[in-house]
């Protein structure tokens, strides 16, 4: 049985599958320019951010299945793998890029690198889970009873032109395949606090699949083999937690 880490050539699969979606759907700064897009060409960049996510999804959770509970997280993670030799520079990314499209109006499009980015890990949903506005609520037992205040009504949000959208979410996969490190850190963080109270989430990570789908005819097998590699890595989530 071979003992070759399969990571380091998928992650060089998936950059090159990045590069081939660049020159397909353009990079972010060309994306924030565009107008209004046709509804096939809102599917076909679509489909193409959508096998990237999954797939760079797949690989951080086949990483973030090496870091122990206890530990720091950083054992392993140091040694995560960063662009090849071969890979063209990227610029660094800013600290913190929690909420892209409230501020999508702010942005300077020729300045990518500085945009509030963020990538979504997307882990499953408790099916268990109470929302938070589902939840019983504890009434006085003496005394009248008073509904609580209705909150003050809020101004709506500015819509966040579509190809904006895209242009964040191309822009926060640059920056993961520039250091997948910390995104590795934050969903190994994540999923062993989830896995405590939903033992079935590592499972439902591993094989959820790309939406919209439409196969990358340059490498057809990565997304299948990207999602095999995360099926084996869930049982060890599994048994580390």
């Amino acid at each position: 049985m071979s003992n070759i880490d399969p990571l380091p050539a998928l992650w060089l699969r998936l950059r090159s599958m990045f590069a081939r979606a660049s020159e397909s759907i353009g990079a972010p700064h060309m994306l924030a320019r565009l107008g209004a897009l046709s509804r096939q060409r809102q599917h076909e960049i679509g489909c193409w951010i959508a096998r990237l996510e999954c797939i760079a999804r797949k690989l951080l959770f086949a990483e973030a299945s090496g870091l122990q509970p206890c530990s720091s997280f950083r054992t392993r993670a140091s040694a995560i793998r960063n662009p090849g030799a071969n890979a063209a520079p990227l610029r660094s990314a800013t600290p913190r890029d929690d909420t892209p499209c409230q501020r999508a109006t702010e942005i300077d499009p020729t300045q990518p690198h500085t945009w509030p980015a963020r990538f979504k890990l997307a882990p499953p949903r408790d099916t268990l889970a109470v929302p938070e506005s589902r939840a019983p609520r504890i009434r006085a037992l003496w005394g009248s009873h008073a509904p609580p205040p209705t909150p003050p009504a809020r101004a709506a949000a500015q819509p966040t032109p579509m190809a904006v959208q895209f242009a964040f979410r191309v822009e926060a996969l640059r920056r993961v395949l520039e250091n997948p490190a910390p995104h590795v850190r934050r969903l190994a963080r994540v999923l062993h606090r989830l896995t405590r109270r939903f033992p079935e989430a590592p499972v439902r990570y591993a094989v959820i699949t790309a939406r919209p789908y439409a196969p990358d005819a340059g490498d057809p097998r990565l997304i299948i083999e990207c999602i095999a590699l995360a099926i084996a890595a869930a049982q060890i989530f599994l048994n580390s937690s």
